[in-house]
């Protein structure tokens, strides 16, 4: 089960960035975004203002985890565009990640990018405007990911 924080504000964030094993969705849109965890079990919808950060621990499951995205509350279930924030973690050993959108794509002409913390070697997923075919990412060991939106 997942718990999701909402952390407003950088020095919170820097301050628990160097716990590894958490996920962060920051938006730097200029319009509020909702934001629903799927793994084993379906998250809360959690309203994520600009200039806000959501974030949750990563947890081991038979199953991966979708960060899903939308642009209205109940987006998720009215068939609005998603945007999938993915990751499948396995604890000390490694997290796959990805960034696909189903139903859509709400973001055109923004910019969209999965990182790693600054100093450590991650692939990043970036987006300029559009979507790109699916690509999964590996990083073997456990590391933070944070979605920037609107970056």
């Amino acid at each position: 089960m997942h718990f999701p924080v909402m952390v407003v504000g950088t020095a919170a964030v820097m301050a628990s960035s160097v716990l590894a094993g958490t996920s962060f969705v920051h938006n730097k849109c200029d319009f509020d975004v909702w934001v629903t965890s799927v793994g084993a079990t379906t998250g809360e919808t959690t309203q994520v203002p600009n200039g806000t950060y959501y974030s949750e621990k990563q947890y081991f499951e038979k199953v991966g985890t979708a960060i899903k995205i939308t642009k209205t509350e109940k987006g998720l279930y009215e068939g609005k565009p998603v945007l999938h924030f993915s990751y499948t973690y396995a604890q000390n050993q490694s997290i796959y990640y990805d960034l696909s959108t189903i139903n859509g794509f709400d973001f055109t002409g923004k910019t969209l990018r999965i990182h790693g913390p600054e100093g450590r070697h991650i692939e990043e997923i970036v987006w300029n405007g559009e979507p790109k075919p699916n690509h999964t990412a590996v990083f073997l060991g456990d590391t933070n990911l944070t979605l920037e939106l609107c970056d």
